[in-house]
């Protein structure tokens, strides 16, 4: 099927209640893996580029080799652009994203606002859709970053954000960090019920990588929607590239042995967000 927007993919995530997981890719191989992961479990899924990753495979071939297999495929494919750090990267790869996500949760708050709505009044005149981020989602490599409560999103603030930046959906501050965890995250789900209450646009959970089966089911159970990964995929390859270049030599044989370790984490996560056992098609 041709790709899906944002905005239809939500609609559906939150009116049958599963989660989306949103890979970072690097290649065509990731691209591939994802989509064929997300078909094995009958679910959608979200392709997204980091801008960082730009050097490694351009954006117009993350759009034409996404448009390209969503087009083979049957389950619901949809775009997006991560972490954008300024109005000027978010602007520049456009061309390329239906949606956008803006990252000014760094910034003061009045800052970031300014920052998300001008964002936002460019997208929106393409028709394109913008994540934005409020609270602190810092590294797991801190125990102060995903341990400190006064990092983590309000419920009041976010509904204020929104109304603010006119932002379409907004990644939050639970208790979750980017990277690896140096200990076993605990999710705040009553902070995280009571930003669902406060707000109407989808919810985005980033430092996905390493999070508790149970606390993925959780969130979903309480009303988020997109759950971005990358660091645990991509160990799990590099585990598997360091296993397979003992036993053979070139790429491409390589490529080919450690798919089955990508699909294996690629489906796990798809399968964890579905806890009520939707069908995509």
């Amino acid at each position: 099927m041709p790709m899906i927007s944002m905005k239809e993919l939500y609609q559906d995530a939150r009116a049958r209640t599963y989660g989306v997981a949103a890979f970072d890719v690097i290649n065509y191989e990731t691209i591939a893996w994802a989509i064929e992961a997300a078909e094995a479990e009958c679910m959608p899924v979200i392709i997204m580029l980091y801008p960082g990753m730009a050097s490694h495979v351009h954006p117009a071939a993350v759009k034409a080799i996404t448009e390209a297999m969503a087009a083979q495929t049957k389950v619901p494919v949809a775009l997006h652009l991560d972490h954008s750090p300024s109005w000027e990267v978010a602007v520049k790869f456009m061309p390329y994203f239906p949606s956008v996500m803006v990252d000014g949760s760094s910034l003061p708050y009045e800052e970031n606002v300014a920052l998300t709505r001008e964002v936002v009044k460019v997208a929106h005149t393409m028709g394109i859709v913008v994540e934005a981020e409020l609270g602190h989602v810092g590294s797991g490599s801190n125990l102060d970053d995903f341990q400190n409560t006064d990092k983590f999103t309000d419920p009041q603030v976010a509904a204020q954000f929104i109304e603010a930046t006119g932002c379409d959906s907004l990644a939050i501050a639970i208790g979750n960090g980017h990277g690896q965890y140096i200990a076993t995250p605990q999710f705040d789900f009553a902070r995280l019920r009571a930003i669902r209450a406060a707000v109407d646009v989808p919810l985005v959970l980033h430092g996905g990588s390493g999070t508790p089966d149970d606390q993925f089911s959780e969130c979903v159970q309480c009303g988020m929607s997109k759950f971005n990964l990358f660091t645990e995929v991509n160990k799990r390859m590099g585990d598997a590239v360091k296993e397979q270049s003992q036993e053979v030599s070139g790429l491409l044989p390589i490529l080919s042995r450690i798919k089955p370790a990508a699909l294996e984490i690629m489906r796990h996560r798809i399968h964890i967000l579905n806890p009520n056992g939707v069908k995509a098609f």
